[in-house]
C-alpha cells in the first residue's frame, strides 16, 4: 500500500461518514457499513485519554445518531508517516464545529491494515487534542 492518495481517501471517506452519521444524514441502517470499517482488533484512544474498542466505538456511533446537527468535520494536513507491506500509518488533523459553535480541533494518527479483500481497516486510532491559546 504505498498510494497516498488511497490511504487519504480512506480517512476523509470515513469522516465524511462520521459527519453523516453525527448530523442524522446517514439512516441507522448504514451505521453497520460505519463499523465494518475498523478492523475487529480495532483499538482507539480518545481526545480525553479513554480507551476503546471496536464494540464500544459502535455503541458509541448508535448512542450519538443525529446529536450533533450542523457538525461539520475536516480533515486536512494528511501525511504519510509509515508504509509496510500489511498497511501504512497516516497523520492529519481534525477540525469539529457544530451548529451550536462548539469547535475543536485534533491531531491524530491511524493505522491503517490491508484485509484480506484489499480494502482498508481501521486498526488503531490515537486523538490528541489541538489546545490553542488566547
Amino acid at each position: 500500500m504505498t498510494d497516498p492518495e488511497l490511504l487519504f481517501r480512506e480517512v476523509i471517506d470515513t469522516h465524511v461518514e462520521i459527519e453523516r452519521w453525527f448530523t442524522g444524514d446517514a439512516e441507522p441502517d448504514h451505521l453497520a457499513g460505519l463499523i465494518n470499517r475498523f478492523s475487529p482488533e480495532f483499538r482507539m484512544i480518545s481526545i480525553q485519554g479513554m480507551e476503546l474498542r471496536k464494540e464500544s466505538v459502535g455503541k458509541l456511533f448508535e448512542r450519538l445518531h443525529g446529536k450533533r446537527p450542523g457538525l461539520r468535520i475536516a480533515v486536512d494536513e494528511m501525511q504519510v508517516a509509515h508504509v509496510w507491506p500489511g498497511g501504512a500509518c497516516v497523520t492529519y488533523r481534525e477540525t469539529h464545529v457544530d451548529a451550536s459553535g462548539d469547535h475543536t480541533v485534533r491531531r491524530s494518527t491511524v493505522l491503517l491494515e490491508i484485509s484480506q479483500d484489499r480494502s482498508l481497516l481501521w486498526r488503531h486510532l490515537h486523538e490528541t487534542p489541538v489546545v490553542t491559546s488566547a
